[in-house]
């Protein structure tokens, strides 16, 4: 299987430099470096691509992954949040298509593109575009709804530790079993917190480009007064 070195945003390597049989047997740990599960094989589709990864947990129980969300850092192989993936997808995209309709809209209004053809390509980009903005509605609520989830968890968390805390006060807690329930509570009180502020972090990524697609867009989308008008179509001949 033919592989290329490619690295992400944030200097991890991309599944797609990975021999796949080496990660088999491997630790799969989630953004916080807890583990999930061992790897045990991929899963591939009908014309032999791998598509998933399969993992087993401590309970024995068998997970698949889409293989786009696995991130290796350096000796460690972790699973990207499905909306973190989505975010870097749609980052990727959006900016680019908002390029391609401000090409055509220069070409257009340069009189060098028929109007036939803008009409024609106009549409599909548009209708891309329209797509995305859909996209981005919806992940951006997915995104705040899983704030809200890790701001009820912190919450909970707290007031677990409070209770703790009063139990062992007044002697209805041993204090080894005390220190280990504590210890247990603040991590993942971190953990959740961590999450939220990726979370969050992602959420300004996807409103920063949308907004900013949306501004170009905005900019590009005059030369539609101008369809119905038939341009000259420039020529430029280079002398032999």
């Amino acid at each position: 299987m033919k592989t290329s070195a490619s690295r992400n945003e944030d200097g991890g390597v991309a599944l797609s430099s990975i021999v796949f049989p080496s990660l088999i047997g491997r630790s799969l740990k989630d953004e916080n470096g807890r583990e999930i599960g061992r790897i045990v094989s991929f899963i591939i589709d009908s014309s032999g691509e791998v598509r998933e990864v399969l993992a087993e947990n401590k309970n024995e129980e068998f997970t698949k992954y889409s293989v786009e969300r696995i991130k290796v850092d350096q000796e460690e192989i972790f699973l990207v949040p499905e909306v973190e993936k989505r975010a870097e997808n749609l980052c990727g995209k959006f900016p680019l298509i908002y390029k391609k309709r401000e090409i055509l809209e220069k070409l257009f209004r340069n009189k060098e593109i028929m109007p036939e053809i803008y009409e024609s390509l106009s549409a599909e980009l548009d209708k891309s575009i329209n797509e995305m903005r859909t996209e981005a509605q919806n992940l951006l609520n997915e995104i705040e709804r899983q704030i809200q989830f890790q701001e009820n968890m912190i919450k909970s968390l707290h007031l677990a530790r409070t209770f703790l805390e009063m139990e062992h006060g007044v002697g209805n807690v041993r204090d080894e079993i005390f220190r280990q329930s504590l210890l247990s509570i603040i991590r993942e009180i971190k953990y959740a917190s961590y999450r939220k502020m990726n979370l969050l972090k992602t959420k300004e990524r996807v409103i920063g480009v949308a907004l900013q697609a949306g501004k170009e867009g905005a900019e590009a989308s005059t030369a539609d007064s101008y369809v119905g008008q038939k341009p000259v179509i420039s020529v430029r001949m280079a002398d032999e």
